[in-house]
């Protein structure tokens, strides 16, 4: 397999992400700690609390040994986390998700060294609510892209507390297994899953089994934020006890970032708390506070809250804001890997760190990468265009149509320039007040030899119907939905083909990758 890369600018427009990477140094107030010059940051060591939910849980998912042991070497002062998250995507969902771990462990390698070791952890973030976000698998049908979706579930119920429905899930890998290719990695693929489904019980388990799955062999610790709640309590205290604080923190920083020329993530009403009350049924419930903390049917006194928080830890959940915190609060986290967007919504979050009295670790931009098959190789090198040129099929088809004829009309166009030139040359002998009509004379002639050549490109443009359908299937793989393929398509698309060998590439070529870069990988 080869690898280029594709520019920064193409990947994505987020300007203070661009600015991020690029060491800008008036975001050093956002960010005290860069990629470029990493240090550690002063942090507890994961501590035997912590270390053994972490094992009872992994091990509850089917964690393989090399998890096992990562997770207890956290108890060493010489061990850091190098962290990265995502809400529970279906079948891990778009295929970024699976980069983002790849990067996380291409990180933790590259950056081991003899007086500290790094270890990888997934926050799978089933505190989330919007499943709709996620609930559907994009696959190629005859080279075009196939949306499978989960059906309609309860709203606002946190993804740790959706029970799977299997019977859906069964009725979707029947469909996969349809639409895809037969290959000697399918079956035992589609086999696998089967025994992970019949293993889950929510949305968010199936998830963490599934990371576990392809990822346990590289040693990737996976974490349910529910799981951890009782140890993530002085953090929920503190904002029980300063409501609104966290939202003025963060508004601040949106000002901070207005006036340095950027838009900011985050946008709190005044009365905003940073954190959830979840109801029997895994409800997230937004708390706001006007000298009372107000849920959607419920008050609570400050008193009444912090009891609660007592009692039952399991009702608290942390927002996005705020989730950073509780992971930071927990862990010794040395880095966090983030994603274009991601990056942006950081660039708020160094007040509250402050507040809760802890350091920012790094944030490192996760690689990316788009995924070339043999066959998409094979248009892209017959027809001589690129990954950018795609982003306009209907262009490039014009453009290419035009090149079986460019030569013919360049010649033309020539000859005409050099006789009317000639011509020009004799009426000025004549009279020079021949020679504004003898160029306006070769400006017509030139723009109805241009008509003429668009009319021809047009027309060869309908006959090569083959140029059409290799170029349409060219850029439905490489730019689905004119997306970045890792934001569209599953990662089963290439498991099926490639086998588990595909996610040993790709940890290959983001290990020998600059941070932030999105590799071209052809297979």
């Amino acid at each position: 397999m080869k690898s280029d890369v594709l520019s920064s600018e193409f990947v994505s427009s987020e300007k203070i992400t661009s600015d991020y990477i690029n060491y800008a140094p008036h975001l050093k107030a956002m960010f005290p700690r860069h990629f470029r010059e990493p240090s550690l940051r002063k942090c507890k060591v994961g501590h035997r609390g912590l270390v053994d939910k972490l094992l009872k849980y992994n091990k509850s998912i089917g964690a393989p040994l090399r998890v096992i042991q990562n997770i207890e070497s956290l108890l060493q002062p010489e061990i850091y986390a190098v962290i990265t998250g995502q809400q529970p995507g279906l079948l891990s969902g778009p295929l970024y998700t699976v980069y983002k771990a790849i990067s996380t462990l291409a990180i933790c390698e590259r950056l081991s060294t003899q007086k500290y070791s790094l270890v990888p952890i997934f926050w799978n973030a089933s505190e989330d609510h919007d499943f709709s976000e996620v609930s559907y698998i994009k696959l190629f049908k005859e080279n075009k892209v196939y949306a499978i979706h989960y059906d309609d579930v309860a709203k606002d119920v946190a993804l740790s507390h959706l029970n799977l429905d299997k019977s859906q899930m069964i009725k979707i890998l029947t469909i996969i297994e349809s639409i895809s290719p037969d290959s000697e990695f399918k079956m035992g693929l589609m086999l696998k899953i089967k025994e992970i489904l019949g293993k889950s019980s929510t949305i968010g388990d199936f998830f963490s089994r599934f990371m576990t799955f392809l990822f346990g062999e590289f040693g990737l610790i996976m974490i349910e934020p529910y799981y951890f709640r009782d140890l993530m309590a002085p953090i929920f205290a503190r904002m029980i006890k300063t409501p609104t604080k966290c939202t003025k923190i963060l508004n601040e920083a949106g000002l901070q970032l207005k006036r340095l020329g950027y838009s900011p993530r985050i946008h709190k009403k005044s009365n905003m708390c940073n954190f959830f009350l979840l109801d029997d049924d895994g409800k997230r419930l937004q708390i706001t506070y006007n000298g009372k903390f107000q849920s959607a049917n419920e008050t609570f006194s400050q008193a009444e809250l912090l009891d609660l928080l007592d009692e039952d830890p399991s009702r608290f959940s942390a927002n996005a804001a705020t989730r950073p915190i509780t992971q930071d609060f927990l862990f010794p986290t040395f880095a966090y890997v983030a994603g274009p967007n991601e990056i942006a919504y950081q660039a708020q979050l160094k007040g509250l760190y402050d507040f809760f009295s802890l350091e920012m670790p790094v944030i490192f931009p996760r690689f990316g990468a788009t995924v070339v098959e043999r066959k998409v190789v094979k248009v892209l090198e017959k027809y001589s265009v690129t990954i950018y040129e795609l982003q306009n099929p209907a262009k490039l088809l014009k453009e290419l149509a035009k090149k079986k004829i460019e030569n013919t009309f360049g010649s033309f166009k020539s000859e005409i320039s050099g006789n009317i030139s000639e011509l020009i040359q004799q009426a000025k002998t004549i009279d020079e007040g021949l020679i504004e009509s003898c160029l306006l004379a070769k400006g017509r002639i030139l723009k109805t030899i241009d008509i003429l050549e668009d009319k021809i490109a047009a027309k060869l443009k309908k006959q090569n119907l083959l140029v059409k359908q290799q170029i349409t299937k060219a850029h439905n793989h490489l730019l689905p939905n004119n997306q970045l393929q890792e934001r569209e398509i599953n990662v089963l698309e290439y498991l099926m083909k490639f086998g588990k060998r595909f996610l040993r590439t790709v940890y290959e070529r983001f290990l020998d990758a600059d941070y932030g870069e999105h590799k071209v990988i052809k297979c």
